[in-house]
């Protein structure tokens, strides 16, 4: 039978609102004239030179271009007030390894508990007669004295405090693609704990005796276990909960690897299938989504055809449930899939945010924002979503895996820092603040592209959908069901002036659930949930 359904389109003519709060695109970093390809991983929102101004820490990357950026090379960045530009005030150039691959791991932390903090860098290996077993964690320790750099300062060259190989046998490929530091073992030290990209290792946790001052090579490296001689794949994602290291595949199979320590030792390494099939590239977060006391972790699926968001739950029957939140199809279309990913409170509500870089979606270039708002962390109607950023690039192979959520600048909210590491057309570091909803009225013409939450929400049987266009758009308005399917259509790409509407839904004739209801213009992408209950 085909369904029929009603709605009304007017202008929104009474009562002041609040609307949804937006993200500007601030500032940009351009890509050091030096490099041939984009920057690759950072570290954003410390100050540790204590001059007062945060800064970001990038590594550069390689795309077999055989160029200059094969080179090892970290830059510093700091805001400079009186240009309002993000200025170069640093650079190392690792001498040591002629040449890198790419997709470097970096994270950062106080690694030996001296009060000041290292960046964690990892330049993949690129083995050849000149490069047999290089470096594969180099050590960058913050110098306490004010001066801007990192390392070990020394005639006109800057060294890491400590690096090592991992392994010492020669033109063995070793390349950890994540790392995460951890007390992983409970001994009231920090370990290295990494996911390989290459299938040899696939894994290691790695500890070391100091981070020395002056580099003077005193320290002791320990390999504590790692998947050498095992037949662990590949993993492109890691996370860490407790004692367990969940090494994320990325096969379709869905398969998550679980290394765990236990009575002081390693357990054997237990793989399970069908947690995330699609696998993940880069995009998993520890969080405590309802602040329960109880850590999850939330992974975006990266393969072709599998762009669902996962909910992984320690358990102590299963080892590890999993549970599909949604289907993004709605949101970055069929084809989208996710690159990159990091979790925080960009908005100070209390609620975590989940933050996601896209590769191949519609609209181009999407950067993803899910919101938790309460209720069962399984259930997708628990959650917002919203397409926060997007059309940084027009080139459909564009991935954006570098995703950090970090604050950069004066204001208490968090901003979104984002780019594509491994990309010829030298993609900047992008920066997102977050702006607090505009009350507008019909006076007003809205300085934004929003779309507000449904009210009533549940509903039954109609419910009121409000929006703002800040400029003349052609604009769609589309309702959807959880499984991604039209049911309705309010708008089809009708040209609205810049303006402030509400439409009347009516689903007399729809089954109760969760729908989705989705706002394109030209530029723009909106979208979130609601809730039928009749």
């Amino acid at each position: 039978m085909k369904k029929s359904l009603t709605f009304l389109f007017t202008f929104l003519w009474i009562s002041t609102f609040l609307a949804q709060g937006s993200f500007v695109r601030s500032y940009s970093i351009p890509v050091p004239e030096i490099e041939n390809t984009g920057l690759g991983e950072v570290v954003a929102g410390v100050d540790w030179d204590g001059d007062g101004k945060l800064e970001i820490y990038a590594v550069n990357n390689m795309l077999d271009q055989g160029g200059s950026e094969e080179i090892p090379k970290i830059y510093k960045f700091e805001f400079n007030s009186a240009t309002s530009t993000w200025d170069s005030v640093w650079m190392a150039t690792v001498l040591d390894i002629p040449r890198q691959n790419s997709w470097a791991a970096v994270t950062w932390g106080d690694w030996d508990k001296d009060g000041k903090p290292e960046i964690i860098w990892g330049p993949a290996n690129y083995l050849g007669a000149d490069n047999t077993n290089p470096p594969r964690i180099l050590v960058w320790e913050a110098r306490g004295d004010g001066s801007e750099g990192l390392g070990v300062e020394g005639f006109g060259v800057t060294t890491p405090n400590c690096q090592w190989t991992i392994t010492d046998q020669a033109n063995t490929e070793l390349r950890p693609f994540r790392w995460e530091l951890a007390d992983i073992d409970s001994d009231g030290d920090l370990e290295l704990c990494f996911a390989d990209r290459r299938d040899i290792y696939s894994y290691g946790v790695v500890s070391v005796s100091d981070v020395p001052d002056n580099g003077d090579g005193s320290e002791t490296w320990t390999l504590e276990t790692s998947g050498f001689g095992t037949d662990i794949p590949a993993s492109y994602d890691l996370a860490i909960i407790d004692n367990t290291m969940y090494l994320i595949h990325d096969s379709n199979e869905g398969d998550v690897t679980l290394v765990s320590y236990s009575n002081g030792a390693w357990e054997t390494p237990v793989t399970l299938t069908g947690k995330t099939p699609g696998g993940s590239w880069k995009t998993s977060s520890v969080v405590d989504i309802d602040n329960d006391g109880n850590k999850e972790i939330v992974v975006a699926g990266w393969n072709s055809g599998y762009n669902n968001l996962y909910l992984l739950q320690p358990d102590p029957f299963e080892k590890l449930k999993s549970n599909i939140i949604t289907n993004f199809s709605f949101l970055i279309g069929s084809s989208g899939r996710f690159n990159g990913g990091d979790a925080g409170d960009i908005d100070l509500d209390g609620n975590v945010d989940i933050v996601l870089g896209t590769r191949g979606a519609t609209p181009l270039a999407s950067i993803v924002r899910v919101e938790y708002q309460g209720g069962d962390i399984t259930d997708s109607a628990s959650y917002t979503y919203q397409i926060i950023d997007s059309l940084a690039s027009d080139i459909t192979t564009q991935r954006f895996d570098i995703v950090k959520i970090a604050n950069v600048d004066d204001d208490p909210q968090m901003e979104v820092i984002y780019s594509d590491g491994n990309q010829i057309n030298r993609i900047p570091i992008f920066i997102l603040d977050y702006e607090e909803g505009l009350a507008v009225n019909e006076e007003t013409i809205p300085n934004e592209f929003y779309l507000s939450q449904n009210y009533p929400n549940p509903f039954n049987p109609s419910t009121t959908i409000r929006f703002g266009l800040s400029e003349q758009s052609n604009v769609s308005l589309k309702i959807y069901d959880i499984l991604g399917r039209k049911v309705a259509i309010l708008l089809d790409n009708e040209t609205r002036s810049a303006g402030s509407y509400e439409i009347t839904f009516d689903a007399s004739v729809l089954a109760s659930g969760t729908y989705i209801y989705k706002l394109t213009s030209d530029k723009y992408s909106l979208s979130k949930k609601m809730i039928l209950m009749k």
